[in-house]
């Protein structure tokens, strides 16, 4: 398994993780399933009442902070299979005590926040199960809250996994020479060079756009 951390500000990274030798649940098989009968409805012309249910539901998940994408990407234990490590992938501008020490807050304070998140989610499906009454009109409050129940526990158990690999030492930081070398050029052409961390309210490192995958930013179920 691989994460790539990407400085974008001073303070803010994009993070990604490349999981390798995972073997998906049925639960995960069938959330792909979902999406990719929802990737269809945006071939409907947006003017068509598909294509509005689908560009608003993609407004939805553009609200939904980037830390809770990284972390689904990450396999839960169950999904592991034969992954037994985890390759940090970074510049060197960042130091290797810094990236685990985040990447350890991280999944430290996200692993509640998404089992409280999900309980929260699932009182809910009682509530949105009666719009199914509702001749014709399909039930998307139903639809939506299950995805973001199956999001919260995918993120969650992805938290739980990462501060495993963490705690038990089970991960190794490179830093890439290509990439050091990149912001290295960077860091030359601009007047004050490139600093690392998390946060928000962050001023772009020259040449690099501004991006919602990144660590930091509001959180919403």
């Amino acid at each position: 398994m691989r994460v790539f951390v990407i400085p974008i500000t001073r303070t803010q990274w994009a993070l990604h993780c490349h999981p390798t030798n995972s073997v998906p649940t049925r639960l995960t098989r069938w959330a792909g399933t979902a999406y990719e009968k929802w990737s269809k409805w945006s071939e409907y012309p947006r003017s068509s009442w598909r294509g509005k249910i689908y560009a608003y539901g993609e407004t939805l998940m553009d609200k939904i902070d980037f830390r809770e994408y990284f972390l689904k990407e990450i396999p839960s234990k169950s999904e592991a299979g034969t992954v037994t490590g985890m390759e940090i992938i970074a510049p060197d501008i960042i130091s290797r005590s810094e990236i685990i020490r985040e990447l350890r807050a991280l999944a430290v304070t996200q692993v509640p926040y998404h089992s409280q998140w999900m309980k929260y989610c699932c009182y809910l499906l009682p509530v949105s199960s009666l719009f199914t009454l509702v001749p014709v009109i399909p039930n998307f409050p139903l639809f939506y809250n299950m995805f973001r129940v199956y999001s919260h526990y995918k993120a969650g158990h992805g938290a739980q996994h990462l501060l495993h690999l963490i705690e038990s030492g089970e991960y190794q930081v490179c830093h890439d020479l290509e990439l050091s070398r990149w912001y290295a050029g960077v860091g030359r052409g601009s007047d004050s060079g490139a600093g690392t961390g998390t946060g928000t309210g962050a001023e772009p490192l020259a040449g690099t756009p501004d991006s919602r995958t990144v660590v930091g930013g509001s959180s919403e179920s």
